[in-house]
């Protein structure tokens, strides 16, 4: 008994933070880079950095409320995808096309997550000699034209653009599917006509969060700082 109900309430966690925190830091990530986009979006994506790197609280909530969810819904990830049954070969439903992408771009959300973070978060600081940094107040931090000649090199023979572009691409449709199988799982969408309501919903939600991340690609790649 205790060990199922330990599995049942495991993996409402595990759903929980692919929604809160997760999408939410997702969605605010997106938000920011699209600061980038048009007249003046160097000015104000530096901005945004400094006022976010800048405050003191930022490192707790990066910690807490990102990190340690974000680690949680990983590991049981692997654990979920380790268990996972694909059977599209016998079965080709659309759903279960889904399912196996959503194990897939959640292996692949691994790698970029921390090629990502290594790059943008920990770069500044263990090389706050790198070039085209801005510097607030003693504080190398990251900037339009650091994401700029960034998305200009290439790393194991691949220009870091399409690297950022394979990744936002998986992190918009692992986020928005988890948003399908939530409301399922939750019994949220009973009935076949609201699961593919909510499926429609879905779908614009992620072709709305893969514009505005495309657009800040696009923003960084051709707009130097």
């Amino acid at each position: 008994m205790a060990p199922s109900r330990t599995r049942y309430f495991a993996k409402k966690l595990f759903e929980l933070t692919g929604f809160i925190p997760i999408g939410a830091f997702l969605i605010e990530h997106l938000y920011s880079n699209f600061q980038a986009v048009g007249p003046g979006g160097a000015q104000r994506f530096d901005n945004v950095v400094k006022d976010l790197q800048t405050n003191p609280i930022v490192i707790f909530l990066e910690i807490g409320v990102i990190g340690l969810p974000l680690l949680y819904h990983a590991g049981y990830g692997l654990f979920v995808a380790s268990q996972a049954r694909p059977n599209v070969g016998g079965y080709g439903y659309g759903r279960n096309w889904l399912y196996l992408f959503q194990r897939i771009t959640g292996v692949i959300l691994l790698f970029y997550i921390g090629y990502h973070v290594w790059n943008t978060r920990f770069v500044p600081i263990v090389h706050p000699d790198a070039p085209y940094l801005q510097n607030v107040d003693g504080q190398p931090l990251v900037s339009t034209a650091y994401m700029h000649h960034y998305f200009l090199e290439t790393h194991l023979g691949i220009q870091v653009f399409w690297i950022y572009l394979v990744g936002i691409s998986c992190a918009v449709f692992h986020f928005c599917n988890g948003l399908w199988n939530l409301a399922y799982h939750w019994g949220l969408t009973v009935s076949p006509r609201s699961q593919r309501l909510w499926g429609y919903a879905c779908g614009l939600i992620g072709v709305t969060l893969l514009a505005v991340g495309l657009a800040s690609l696009r923003a960084f790649l051709n707009v130097p700082a």
